[in-house]
C-alpha cells in the first residue's frame, strides 16, 4: 500500500504544489509561494521516509525466510516486523494529514469515523 498507493498519491500533490508555485512565479516574481514551498519540503521529506521505511519492512519480511522455526519467524516477527511497520506507518499517517484530499486514495480517519450515514 506505501509503495503503490500512498507514495504516489504523496508525489503527484508534490507535482501540483511545484506547479503551483511555478505558475505563481511565472505571472510575478515577486508573488510568495512559502506555502507551497514548505509544505512541498515537508511532503518530500515524508516521501522519502516512506520509500526507505517500506525497503526496510520489505527486507525485514524476507529474513522471516531464514528463520529455523515458527517460533523464531514468530519472535522475528514481533521483535522486528512490527516495528518496522510502525515506523512506515509514522511516516503515512504524517503524510495523511498534509495530503490534499482529493489525492489521498483511502478514506480518511475522519472519513471512517464521521462517515456513517
Amino acid at each position: 500500500m506505501a509503495k503503490t498507493e500512498i507514495a504516489p498519491a504523496v508525489s503527484a500533490y508534490v507535482l501540483e504544489l511545484a506547479d503551483t508555485a511555478a505558475a505563481k512565479k511565472a505571472v510575478d516574481t515577486s508573488i510568495s509561494c512559502s506555502y507551497e514551498a514548505r509544505l512541498l519540503k515537508k511532503l518530500a521529506r515524508l516521501e522519502d521516509q516512506i520509500a526507505i521505511k517500506a525497503e526496510e519492512l520489505d527486507d525485514a519480511v524476507m529474513r522471516l525466510q531464514d528463520a529455523k522455526d515458527i517460533e523464531e519467524e514468530s519472535y522475528m516477527i514481533r521483535d522486528v516486523v512490527l516495528g518496522k511497520m510502525g515506523e512506515l506507518r509514522v511516516a503515512c499517517d504524517e503524510a495523511e494529514t498534509l495530503t490534499a484530499k482529493k489525492y489521498w486514495p483511502f478514506p480518511t480517519y475522519g472519513d471512517l469515523l464521521f462517515g456513517v450515514k
